[in-house]
């Protein structure tokens, strides 16, 4: 079977390269990089070597100035994925060297052909060059065509094309391939997410942080609007949607869930001693007055009566449903740009006084959200030292408590500094 082929192009530090390995980032298989850029200067020397670091040990290195495409007749014929950076460099060498335009198209031409019989996927990366100043040299302006018209073979002979706009991506072309029918059934979903569509949803994922430090910035309405209608489309049992939000900008209110915060913390060191006792109190674990809006969501434990479907047997369900509203709103903060904290050191009687909710109404969170000057690289109780990720694969049993696989075993792709 053949691979995908993909054309991610943009202007300049547009992302490109970044976004082509992260179309790669969450599959197994062979990972070859064709580099055509040659290290012709210190500096260009120095660009290349941050690139290798910044890829990875999965990734093999390959520099072929001129001729990547015997590389694809090599390395493709296996499941993985091939990546060239970029075709702007491989037509300026081919130039360098003197080849006319009508061999220049004609390689252009056969690596296609190449990337179509590849078994791996194939993502070129090229710049637009069309968009600047027309150059005043006549053969820059000729480099300028060879490279417009190598862009336009490509673009429509591969399957995605795919512009970076100021480390965006816009997808300007999916034609989508049709399943191979040797490929096993299990493989196949007519329901599956682009690769750019599931890289999105991993990366919210893997990259959502509880956060404590905020910038004074606010938050714009519109985007806080999204997050809260992405929260309420999460999935609720009975369809019951029994959380409510109570979004928090007064300063005085925050004064009042900050004292709350810090009676509650207090007692919470006394529980722990010595050196743990030492590193729970260097944790800020609080962003209340920093961060531009609180909200407290709760759960409506009286919302449509006291049958609703799927609820007789497990009561909890409701409190289960607004959790999965607040995963929601988080993920969909992360998405946004937005940094959310959960301050789970309250008293919820406290809370409920503070904030004048009724006795039927239950606190569930109560976060922090803002805008913060980066993100945590990692979990930020795992940086000091508080606890690690447990493995995942550690945690899955078969058929019963602590079951061992037999027929099927789920499999677990390689660690990625996801955290």
């Amino acid at each position: 079977m053949s691979g995908k082929t993909v054309l991610v192009t943009g202007g300049s530090r547009s992302g490109k390269s970044r976004h082509a390995l992260e179309l790669t980032a969450y599959d197994k298989g062979a990972k070859f990089f064709i580099a055509t850029a040659e290290p012709l200067d210190d500096e260009m020397a120095e660009r290349i070597k941050k690139h290798q670091n910044e890829r990875g040990k999965e990734w093999t290195t390959i520099e072929e100035p001129l001729d990547p495409t015997g590389v694809l007749r090599e390395k493709g014929n296996q499941p993985g994925y091939i990546v060239l950076d970029c075709i702007t460099l491989w037509l300026s060498n081919m130039v360098m060297n003197n080849m006319t335009r009508e061999i220049i198209l004609e390689k252009v031409h056969g690596f296609i052909k190449e990337s179509k019989n590849c078994t791996s996927d194939i993502i070129v990366i090229t710049n637009e060059l069309g968009s600047g100043i027309v150059p005043m040299e006549a053969s820059a302006r000729n480099f300028r065509d060879i490279a417009g018209e190598t862009n336009q073979i490509l673009a429509s002979e591969f399957d995605e094309v795919i512009n970076m706009v100021s480390g965006i991506p816009v997808i300007i072309k999916s034609t989508g391939k049709e399943p191979d029918p040797k490929q096993p059934k299990s493989k196949i979903s007519e329901h599956e997410f682009t690769p750019g569509k599931k890289q999105g949803l991993y990366e919210a994922i893997y990259k959502r942080r509880d956060v404590r430090h905020f910038t004074s910035k606010p938050i714009d309405p519109e985007k806080l609007g999204r997050v809260l209608d992405a929260a309420h489309h999460a999935g609720s049992v009975g369809y019951m949607q029994p959380w409510n939000f109570l979004v928090i900008t007064d300063p005085s209110v925050k004064n009042k869930i900050a004292l709350n915060f810090k009676n509650a913390n207090e007692e919470a060191a006394e529980k722990f001693s010595d050196d743990r006792k030492q590193l729970y109190n260097s944790l800020k674990l609080e962003g209340i007055q920093d961060a531009s809006v609180n909200i407290c969501v709760t759960c409506d434990r009286t919302r449509f009566g006291p049958n609703v479907l799927g609820r007789n047997t497990v009561f909890e369900t409701d409190l289960f449903s607004t959790c999965c509203a607040v995963q929601n709103l988080w993920l969909a903060a992360r998405a946004e740009g937005l940094a959310v904290g959960w301050v789970s050191i309250l008293s919820h009687d406290q809370l409920k006084e503070d904030l004048d909710i009724p006795d039927h109404i239950q606190p569930v969170a109560y976060l922090c959200v803002g805008h913060t000057e980066a993100f945590y690289p990692k979990p930020m109780l795992e940086t000091a030292g508080w606890a690690q990720r447990l493995p995942v694969e550690k945690l899955i049993y078969y058929n019963k408590w602590q079951g061992k696989p037999t027929d099927f075993k789920v499999q677990i792709a390689e660690p990625k500094n996801n955290d």
